[in-house]
C-alpha cells in the first residue's frame, strides 16, 4: 500500500479517529492475533466520518503500529513462519528479519565517512522493528531547496526537500523497502563540542 499522496486525505479527521480507536482498543487488550486485528478494524470501518480510502489508510497505519509493539514486547503468541527466510516472525504485515537482511545487504553501499556513526546506524538497522521509521544515512545530494529557517547558539534548523523520502513499507513481491517519495522535511545541525559529541556517541552504543 502506498499512501504518499495525502492531498485527498483529511489528516485531522484521521487523527481523531485514530485516537478514538486506540482508546477503544483498551477494551480488547486480552484479544490476540486475528481477533485483535478484527476488533480495531471494525472500529475504523464503522466510523461514519471517514471516507473509504481514509479508513484503509488508518487500518494499515494501526496494523503497522501493532506490529511494531508486538516485536518490541516480543509477543511470540502472534508469531508465524516467514515463507521466504523461514524465521519465526512476529509482524503481520512484513517480516522483520527480511527487512533487517535487506538493510544489512546495503551496508557497503553507503557511509557517513565516520566509523562511529556508521556503527550506530548499522546497529539500529540490525534491530529494526518496523518497515518505516528506519534510521539511515542520507547523503546531502538527496536533498534540495535547502533553506535556513532558524539559527541559535546550539543548532541551525533548515527546511529542505527530500527527493525520494524515507522508507515507508516493505514490498513483499519485490523483496525490498519502498520509499514514500518526494516531501518537505526539517533538518537540524548541532553545534556541539568534541566532548559532547563523544558523550552522545557513547549513549548511542549503550
Amino acid at each position: 500500500m502506498n499512501c504518499t499522496n495525502y492531498s485527498n486525505f483529511r489528516m485531522d479527521m484521521i487523527s481523531e479517529c485514530r485516537i478514538k480507536a486506540i482508546v477503544r482498543l483498551r477494551e480488547f487488550s486480552k484479544l490476540r492475533g486475528a481477533q485483535y486485528c478484527k476488533a480495531f478494524c471494525d472500529i475504523v470501518i464503522n466510523d461514519t466520518l471517514l471516507e473509504t480510502h481514509e479508513k484503509i489508510y488508518l487500518i494499515y497505519d494501526l496494523l503497522k503500529i501493532r506490529d511494531t509493539q508486538n516485536i518490541i514486547h516480543k509477543n511470540v503468541e502472534v508469531s508465524r513462519k516467514c515463507e521466504y527466510c523461514n524465521n519465526q516472525v512476529i509482524a503481520a504485515l512484513y517480516c522483520e528479519f527480511c527487512i533487517r537482511n535487506y538493510l544489512e545487504k546495503q551496508f557497503n553501499k553507503w557511509t557517513s565517512e565516520n566509523e562511529e556513526i556508521d556503527k550506530l546506524i548499522r546497529k539500529c538497522q540490525h534491530n529494526a522493528v518496523s518497515s518505516s521509521h528506519i534510521i539511515e544515512w542520507i547523503p546531502y545530494e538527496h536533498f534540495e531547496n535547502i533553506e535556513l529557517e532558524t539559527s541559535t547558539s546550539n543548532s541551525d534548523v533548515y527546511i529542505a526537500t527530500w527527493k525520494n523520502g524515507p522508507f515507508t513499507e516493505w514490498d513483499n513481491e519485490q523483496r525490498k523497502l519502498k520509499r514514500g517519495g518526494r516531501g518537505t522535511y526539517i533538518l537540524k545541525t548541532l553545534k556541539i563540542s568534541e566532548k559532547r559529541y563523544n558523550e552522545v556517541m557513547i549513549c548511542g552504543f549503550s
